[in-house]
């Protein structure tokens, strides 16, 4: 396995031992994806994306 333990955190540029890797071209041009690394990283991001701004602003 090239992802580090899912009980560590990790970001990286190109660093394909990271939970969030960023492509060198998004490094370099500063937009583009990015790659979850986590297992089980197969959810929904819209969704995730939603319970993130409902518990962020307080809505149930």
């Amino acid at each position: 396995h090239e992802t580090c333990s899912y009980k560590e955190f990790r970001w990286g540029i190109a660093d394909r031992t990271a939970s969030i890797r960023i492509p060198r071209s998004v490094g370099e041009l500063g937009y583009g994806y990015l790659e979850d690394r986590r297992p089980n990283a197969n959810a929904d991001p819209y969704r995730i994306a939603a319970r993130m701004l409902r518990t962020v602003c307080g809505i149930d």
